[in-house]
């Protein structure tokens, strides 16, 4: 379940809900830490102001979907799709709307199942907007990367327009270029088929729902504090990245949803720009024991396929022209999700998680 907390933040937000009245809504990856959040979101909208919202939960794992929603199941407004999304989807009736969240997106799936990355985004990206082109949506948001916009080094920040150059023959492109070839589907279905999309390309970003076992550095740093363990940098840590709190980045992209014009917007975070060996001493502080240690592992080649260069820091003009701001900063971002772990006080839960990383 979400926190009120959380999201009364998407709704500090000029969200148009009534873009949603009488429409039905599917959300891929619905147990993810960006679908449970829409889906939450769209259904408390449709409870406040009755707005006749159907939502459409498609997850891999229906255990999941009940530990995930809870008792939100049982509310007349929610239907669950218990499917992988490399297989053709099925719907009986309309589809006016698809939040496209689903995919691998962690530096183990990166690492260790490339060819699985790679035609999971392809595969499941062409069948929903086939099912898309079936219902004829009224528009398809797709969940990007600002990894589509390659290597980029320069100190201004990366607008909607920009490309950079990418090193295609490595196993590590299968994320960035699967994602670029999405949106060119997107862009395709479009021109051929009259399939409105828009695009929101997002920075690191992270909350209750996370995976803690995926490789993602900053879930490994949150890992170590509820283990107890010292954090253990791979690298000098020098590399700086925006981070971005759930509900900050569910918001944008609700807002972006309703009452964007354009095809892509960048979301992040730009207050919350820190290093990595920054970051990791700001996690370590938050251990309440005082006993997490920041450390370095003291060899060159990290063990996982991260990001391939330092600094790739995204323009948020256009999000900030639709009237959103984002409200969480760093430090309560990250107190928030190490309290989501340690509140449920289940172990079992995050240990379980190892074979869970994957799809989200």
């Amino acid at each position: 379940m979400v926190e009120q907390r959380d999201l009364e933040i998407i709704f500090n937000n000029p969200i148009d809900w009534e873009r949603f009245r009488n429409k039905t809504v599917l959300v891929t990856g619905a147990t993810g830490r960006l679908g449970m959040y829409i889906v939450e979101a769209i259904s408390k909208a449709d409870i406040d102001w009755n707005l006749n919202i159907k939502i459409i939960a498609l997850a891999r794992n229906q255990d999941k979907l009940c530990h995930v929603f809870g008792n939100s199941l049982k509310l007349p407004n929610l239907y669950t799709l218990v499917q992988d999304i490399t297989e053709p989807v099925h719907w009986e009736g309309d589809i006016h709307f698809i939040f496209h969240t689903a995919g691998a997106a962690s530096p183990r799936d990166f690492t260790n199942w490339p060819v699985d990355t790679l035609w999971g985004h392809v595969q499941g990206t062409r069948h929903i907007l086939e099912l898309a082109r079936e219902k004829n949506c009224e528009r398809v948001l797709y969940v990007s990367t600002v990894e589509v916009y390659g290597e980029w080094n320069l100190g201004e920040g990366i607008r909607e327009e920009d490309m950079g150059r990418m090193q295609c023959n490595h196993a590590r492109a299968c994320y960035p270029e699967a994602k670029r070839l999405c949106e060119t589907m997107l862009a395709s279905y479009e021109a051929q088929y009259g399939i409105p999309y828009i695009s929101v390309r997002l920075c690191h970003t992270f909350g209750p729902g996370i995976t803690l076992h995926d490789g993602r550095a900053f879930s490994e740093f949150i890992r170590n504090v509820i283990e107890g363990e010292d954090i253990v940098l791979q690298s000098d840590g020098s590399a700086v990245r925006t981070y971005t709190y759930v509900s900050d980045a569910v918001g944008a992209m609700l807002l972006a949803f309703t009452k964007g014009t354009e095809h892509c917007y960048n979301i992040a975070n730009t207050d919350n720009l820190i290093s990595i060996r920054d970051l990791a001493k700001l996690i370590a502080g938050l251990d309440t024991k005082g006993k997490v240690q920041v450390k370095y592992a003291g060899r060159e080649e990290p063990t996982l396929q991260y990001l391939p260069f330092k600094l790739g820091i995204m323009n948020v003009d256009k999000m900030i022209g639709l009237g959103w701001r984002p409200q969480v900063g760093l430090e309560d971002a990250f107190r928030y999700t190490l309290e989501s772990f340690m509140q449920r006080n289940d172990r079992t839960e995050i240990k379980s998680q190892q074979t869970d990383a994957g799809l989200i």
